[in-house]
């Protein structure tokens, strides 16, 4: 497999950390009952997966996927919902949504609206693993974040993928882009990305 230039931002018991700090403000903010969690697939799901085991049981659980269609590196078209939860899961529940990364905000904005307006969520709080405001280009904010980045980093790690490798990654790294802002290939022709024994 083609490896590419990085270096870790976060390593595991750093992103443990920032959960736990991240699961303790959302059992302030949440209410107690009647609350659903929808991650958006498929890259919340490590994050939302390690995120709920924090949080009171008695969560619903169910999921939304929101599709942009472009190349591997910056989406192309409007987000469009195609992979809808269970209504009887959404209509009036205040529902957790969860994503990865919030950067450009349009995939968030769409998926809020849609619960909202088409299948009548109650409320909707919105919770991301990585805030990049840098990227923002509507004007949609999370309600919590595990953590902010004001660097325009490439990241790949704990949920984050390039071309749909490195999800299963343990930490959180930054892939090096060249001018065209793709990954910049490791000078080493061998390795890939590596989980380090211990780290």
């Amino acid at each position: 497999m083609e490896a590419f230039r990085h270096r870790q931002l976060m390593d595991r018991h750093q992103l443990a950390a920032a959960l736990d700090d991240l699961a303790a403000r959302l059992r302030q903010r949440l209410p107690r009952e009647g609350v659903t969690v929808l991650p958006i697939l498929g890259g919340a799901m490590i994050f939302a997966a390690d995120l709920v085991r924090r949080l009171p049981s008695g969560l619903v659980m169910d999921f939304i996927r929101v599709q942009t269609y472009g190349d591997a590196t910056s989406p192309q078209a409007a987000p469009v919902v195609d992979w809808r939860p269970k209504k009887a899961n959404v209509r009036g529940h205040h529902v957790l949504l969860l994503d990865d990364i919030l950067d450009t905000g349009r995939t968030i904005q769409e998926a809020k609206r849609f619960l909202l307006e088409e299948m009548g969520a109650g409320q909707v709080t919105v919770a991301v693993l990585i805030d990049k405001p840098v990227r923002r280009a509507v004007d949609v904010q999370p309600d919590e974040a595990a953590v902010t980045f004001e660097e325009d980093h490439f990241f790949v790690g704990f949920g984050l993928d390039y071309r749909g490798l490195y999800r299963n990654l343990p930490d959180l790294l930054a892939l090096e882009t060249g001018e065209d802002g793709l990954p910049v290939p490791a000078q080493k022709p061998a390795a890939e990305i590596e989980i380090a024994e211990g780290s």
